[in-house]
C-alpha cells in the first residue's frame, strides 16, 4: 500500500539499539532487549541519533550530550559517558539553564521544561545543537527530533528537518527513512 510505512516495534528498536551499542563498544554486557527499560532504550536512541547527524566543524575533542530539566535517564545515560562517538569522546552533562545548551552537540529537553520551549529554542536559534525531546508536539514547535510512544511497547520519532537545517545540521537520509513524520 502506497504511503504506509512499517514502524519498528519497541522490542525491535531495542534490539537495534542494543546491537549498535554493543558494536560501538558502548555496552560491555550482552543485554536482552526485553529486559531494557524504556529509559534505557531512549538513552540508546540519543546515542544513535548522534551517529546519523553531521555538525559543522568545532575545535574540540568531545561530543557533548546534555540533559536539560529533570533527568529521566539516570544511570542509563551515564553508562555512555566516555564512549567513542564520531571520532570524539562522548561527554554526558546535566545542565540547569538554556544558555548552557549552546555548548552541547545533542540536547535532550525534558518534559519538565516544555513550558519554556519557545524561549529555549529562541536561545538556540541557528546554533548547531541537535535538540531532542519526548514531549508531545515538540517537533511541531521546533525541536529537531521528538521521541514518541506510538503504542504500548512501540517507539518512533518525528524529525523537524527545517529546524535542523536552520542550525546547519545534516541528518542522514537513513535516519529520515526511519522517522514517523518529517516536517
Amino acid at each position: 500500500m502506497a504511503g504506509l510505512r512499517r514502524h519498528p516495534t519497541w522490542r525491535r528498536f531495542a534490539l537495534i539499539a542494543v546491537f549498535c551499542l554493543m558494536e560501538s563498544g558502548a555496552h560491555r554486557q550482552v543485554a536482552s532487549a526485553e529486559g531494557l527499560s524504556l529509559e534505557q532504550v531512549k538513552a540508546s536512541m540519543l546515542y544513535n541519533f548522534a551517529k546519523f547527524v553531521d555538525w559543522p566543524p568545532r575545535a574540540n575533542s568531545e561530543m557533548v550530550l546534555c540533559v536539560f530539566g529533570s533527568d529521566p535517564f539516570g544511570p542509563a545515560l551515564d553508562s555512555l559517558d566516555g564512549k567513542p562517538l564520531k571520532d570524539k569522546t562522548l561527554s554526558v552533562r546535566r545542565i540547569v539553564s538554556a544558555t548552557q545548551g549552546q555548548t552541547c552537540h545533542v540536547l535532550f529537553v525534558s518534559s519538565s521544561e516544555s513550558s519554556d520551549l519557545p524561549s529555549l529554542l529562541k536561545i538556540l536559534r541557528d546554533m548547531p545543537v541537535l535538540t531532542v525531546s519526548d514531549t508531545e508536539g515538540a517537533a511541531a514547535q521546533g525541536i529537531m527530533i521528538e521521541i514518541v510512544v506510538v503504542e504500548q511497547r512501540r517507539l518512533g520519532f518525528k524529525i523537524n528537518l527545517k529546524a535542523a537545517r536552520q542550525s546547519r545540521l545534516e541528518i542522514s537520509s537513513q535516519l529520515l527513512k526511519l522517522a514517523q513524520t518529517v516536517y
